[in-house]
Order: structure tokens, then sequence, then C-alpha cells
């Protein structure tokens, strides 16, 4: 993003004009208002590996265990030096050592059985309570190849800040605990993918100006309640203060006054920068490019902040002309010597909510890899075989005969769900339409409609399913209706290897009411499919004859045929695909079995326009 400035949470702004952030309560511990919906995160932090990581004695909660950290950071950072770990920063140390040892169960117990919350930015939800956490960390880290090495640590007892390397991710963690020592909050960013650099001070001189006339509440609206966050003035100690001074003087656009509290040798890592900024002449110039790029109540306020004289953590997010900013939520590290800045390192959540930012390694189940060699299977011999290969009639596109590829392209111009051909009946004309159709055999019709109908009816199936969830289902389908299962067979693959979050699930459940959705799409594949019956038996008789002659041409032409071998081929695959995923969101859901779901076809349009009445219990009460 740019240089980041943090204002004091609960406090008056210093400059007149700036309408101050909200201030965050802190509750008693378990009064924390999971909402259903959130937004952003990254991915999370492990402990350090290595021979020469750190010489440690773990000691029980509550008391300091002592660590020196050997290795520097990975760019080449001040180490974190000598000094006795408090509470905070001990939970964060074996959380991460949890991690690393793959024992989930352990830093599970880290969190607070009375109420926590985890945010991972890069995830779209949060996860609030143990049982979210434990299901969010086994789904998240399982497939790890990487330790967690930690490159330095704030030396905090109520709250602390950690940064870390997972292989090539860098990324950054901030730890709350109670006084038991147990975990009450975590926030964790890893580094991103893109890093848009200077790009970014050019795109928000042009976008920043322009989204302050917007109204971005539907988005921050879905950030969680976080009761254990502190606030900007949680944190005590020379190194908080440092920083706070510092961010004061950002939002005030003072850069000059704000270096002063920047080491001559310091390093400053913005993780939307390919490089780090070494020196107190390339932050200054970092520093003056993002004040000249934002507009003057743009400001930056502090979620909470840990306490210590070497070091802090810190949350925060961005506001704009008093308004919280969409995708502006963080996490900063600051490291202090002789009250001046040495090192920081600074993360802003990501746009886009991929998950799992950490994740190297794919692991697919039976089932999901025989569905891809399905997949394999029919786009092989039904889209890119030769002519008489393995038996199957027709020409592969590459081999496709000009008058083949013209229908097909006619039937999808001029006959898609019989919509120009029913309109031309009654004389509507629409723009655009030749002022004679072409003329298909109506068996080709009715089967090249019948199909996309059946198609078209997969997408409230496909939105209501819930294991799924972390997949571009519009995207998906979008192209499933033209390429029918060489499509709906690779998402299936990935689907059944698809372990989303508990939280992920609920957050999907609550706001997706998909019923309107089911119920139009389910009328309209059901008027088409009766309308591609008619049309294969009745309509255009002085093409298709009677029912005789049409079915001999419908046996004539799927053995020649190669589209429409492939078009019964995937009435066949539908058929089996539909009763299946119908089970599954039954399940989901909580319905009453439906026995019309075996029914082909018309069983899905019944289904899509009839299951919101099919509840045997509610969603939150299990599935």
């Amino acid at each position: 993003m740019m240089a980041r400035a943090h204002a004091r949470r609960g406090q008056t702004a210093s400059r007149p004009g700036v309408v101050p952030p909200p201030r965050v309560a802190r509750a008693a511990r378990g009064a924390l208002r999971p909402h259903p919906i959130v937004a952003r995160s990254q991915s999370l932090p492990g402990p350090a590996s290595g021979p020469d990581a750190e010489d440690a004695t773990s000691t029980s909660s509550g008391t300091r265990e002592q660590v020196v950290f050997t290795r520097e950071a990975a760019t080449g950072g001040v180490s974190a030096g000598s000094f006795k770990l408090g509470r905070a920063a001990s939970a964060a140390r074996r959380y991460f050592d949890a991690l690393n040892a793959k024992d989930y169960g352990a830093a599970e117990v880290l969190f607070s059985p009375e109420g926590c919350l985890l945010e991972d930015l890069n995830e779209p939800v949060c996860f609030a309570g143990r049982d979210q956490v434990r299901d969010y960390i086994s789904k998240t880290f399982a497939g790890l190849s990487e330790d967690f090495f930690l490159q330095e640590i704030s030396d905090g007892d109520d709250a602390c800040g950690v940064t870390w390397v997972n292989g090539s991710k860098r990324g950054a963690t901030f730890v709350r605990v109670d006084r038991s020592g147990r975990i009450v909050y975590a926030r964790d960013l890893a580094e991103p993918e893109s890093k848009p650099g200077d790009a970014a001070f050019s795109i928000m001189k042009v976008v920043l100006p322009v989204l302050k006339n917007l109204d971005s509440t539907k988005v921050t609206e879905g950030w969680p309640e976080n009761d254990f966050a502190g606030g900007a003035g949680a944190g005590g100690g020379e190194a908080a203060r440092v920083v706070r001074s510092f961010y004061d003087h950002i939002n005030r656009k003072e850069v000059d006054e704000a270096m002063a509290y920047f080491a001559e040798d310091c390093l400053y890592e913005d993780l939307n920068f390919p490089e780090p900024y070494v020196g107190k002449d390339a932050v200054r110039t970092l520093m003056q490019k993002s004040c000249d790029s934002i507009p003057e109540d743009l400001v930056f306020c502090i979620d909470d902040i840990s306490e210590g004289a070497s070091g802090v953590g810190l949350t925060w997010h961005l506001e704009l002309d008093g308004k919280r900013f969409p995708f502006s939520r963080g996490c900063s590290f600051y490291k202090v010597k002789d009250g001046q800045v040495v090192y920081a390192r600074d993360l802003v959540e990501p746009s886009s909510k991929k998950g799992k930012a950490l994740r190297e390694e794919v692991s697919f189940s039976a089932a999901s890899l025989a569905l891809f060699a399905a997949a394999a299977l029919y786009t092989s011999l039904l889209i890119l075989s030769p002519p008489g290969f393995a038996g199957v009639p027709g020409e592969g596109i590459f081999w496709i005969k000009p008058e083949t590829l013209e229908e097909v392209q006619g039937l999808s111009l001029y006959d898609f769900f019989f919509v120009l051909p029913a309109l031309k009946s009654v004389g509507v004309g629409v723009p655009g339409m030749p002022e004679t159709l072409p003329a298909y055999h109506p068996v080709n019709e009715a089967l090249f409609n019948f199909v996309n109908a059946w198609s078209l009816m997969f997408y409230p199936l496909l939105l209501r399913d819930t294991k799924s969830v972390s997949l571009p289902k519009t995207a998906w389908w979008s192209v499933q209706m033209f390429l029918t299962n060489a499509i709906l067979m690779p998402f299936l693959a990935l689907r059944a290897s698809n372990e989303p979050t508990i939280a992920r699930v609920e957050a999907a459940r609550s706001e997706g009411n998909h019923g309107l959705l089911s119920k139009s799409f389910g009328v309209v594949g059901a008027v088409v499919g009766l309308a591609s019956v008619f049309w294969f038996a009745l309509a255009r008789p002085e093409l298709g004859g009677d029912l005789a002659s049409r079915v001999d041409y419908f046996a004539n032409y799927i053995s020649t045929d190669r589209v429409a071998f492939a078009f019964c081929v995937d009435l066949a695959l539908y058929s089996v695909w539909q009763p299946y995923l119908i089970s599954e969101v039954e399940k989901q859901e909580g319905l009453r079995p439906d026995p019309l779901k075996f029914v082909p076809f018309f069983g899905l349009a019944k289904w899509l326009q009839t299951s919101s009445g099919l509840k045997l219990f509610d969603r939150d009460q299990g599935t």
C-alpha cells in the first residue's frame, strides 16, 4: 500500500476536520460478538526452527522464559537480542512451535476457551471461538512443507508482535492474551504475491478522491466486533510511545518531524514493495511520496498495540473522511533502540481473499483424482480425438466440418432456449435478427436446448453447495454452459479435495439466500425442458416428419455426429451428478431427502422450486 501512519484510536485527531475513529471497547473475557461475515486476512505464523534459531527453555504459563535470537531477519535486519519473554510472547512462540510440530491440538489449547478471535486477513471470514480456531488451524497448516522461523518478537506481557518467515513468504502476527496467558486475539498477515511498488502512488492519486464519494459501509460492516482489542492507548513503554508519536506526525503529513523517530541505519519493510528501504533517507523519501499521494483526511487508526521497551506489534485500519476504508486493515511490527525505530515491517490486507496464502502443497483425494481422470478421458475422447478413434462417431474439434461448426453457432445465436423462434412466431422482431431464421432439424434443436437447460439449473445447485464455497462457482458454471462436463467434472474434482473452514461455511450460509434464484432457474429449466420435448415430437413437421421418423433420425444423428454423441454422454453424466449434488446439499442444509431427485432433469427442476420447504431442522442445529 503506502507508508502507514496510525492515528490514536479513541483519541481526538490532532488535525481539525478529521473525525476521530470510534473507540474499541475492551470487554470482559468471553464478551466477543462474532459477526457472521468478516473479511480479509492472510496466513498464520509458526515457530523458529533450526540450530541457529534460538536458545530457549519452555516454562509454565505466567512465567518468563529466557530466549536469545541469533539469526538475523531474512532482509538483514537487526536481530532481536536477548530478553525474557512475557506472557504474550511466550504464548506466541509456543503457538508457532506447535504449528511446526503439526501438533494442532497443542496450538488450539493456547487459545482461551472463554472466547477468542483469530483474523487471518487472507481469508474472507474470521474465526471466533475455539471450535472455529481449531478447524481453521487443522485445515490451513496441514499442507505446509516449510517450518516457520521467528525473526523478531516483542517483549510483551499482555500483547506482542512477531515477524516470521515460512519458505519464501514473510509475514507478521499480533497476539493478545488474557491474564492466564491464553490467546484471546490474533491477527495474521503474509506477504502478498504481487507487489505494486511505486505504481501504488499513482493509483492512489486517482482512486482515493473517487472512493471518498462512494459508500463503503457495505464492505466494512462485515468486519468483526473485537472486544478484546486494547485500543491505541493499550501499549505502555518506550517503544509504544515512539511508534504512536511517529504515526501521529505522519497522519498530519509532518514527514520531517516523523522521521526524527527513525535511526540513521534503519530498515523499513513495506511488503507491498519488492525491496526494503535501507537508511533514514530512503524511508523519508517513501514517507514523503506516500503523504503526497493521499488526501488530507486519510488517516490510519490504531486498533491495538502491544507494550514493550524494545519493540511493539500493532493492528490498524485506514479511514477516509471519518469512514472506515475497505481492505485497509493491517499488521505492523516496530523495533526501537534508544528512542528510535531501527526496524519495521508493515503489511496490509489484500483485496482478493483467496485464503491459505502459505499453502504450497495441494493434496487430492482418491475421489478427486478419479474425477480428474474421468474429465481427461471425456475431453480426449469426445473433444480432441480424430475421426473413428475408439469407435467414437464424428470428428473432434481439430477435424470438425464447416457445416457442423456453422450449425452449432446457429443454434447458439438463433435458437437458444427457443427464444427467437417463439418471438418470430408471434410477429415480434428483435434488432439484428435476420428476416428469416435458419431452420434446423427439430431433433437437433431439442437436444441442444435440453442439455443447455439442464446446465442452467446446475447453477443454483452449485451455489447452495457449501463444500465448494471457496471455488469461483459463477466462473466455472459460465464455462460449463458451453463445455458441459469438460468443465463440470474438473470442478467436482477440486470440490472433492476442498475443505472449507466452519467459519467460511457459516458465513456463506448467512449471506447466501438463493431461494428466489433456485425457484426462477427451476421454472426456466422446466419450461425449456418441456418445450424441448414438444420440439422433439411435434415442431417443424416439414423437417421432422412424424414421431417414428424423428426417432429414426435421432438414432442416426447420435451415431454419426460427434456433438450429438457428446450431448448424450452429457445427459447420462448429468443424471449421476444431479442426485449426488442434491443429496450433498440436503445434508448440508438439513433438508428432508426428496426421492424425485433421481428423476433426470425434471427432478432437479422440481427440487429447485420446492426444496426450501423441506427443512427437517434449522441450519444452526446441524447439517
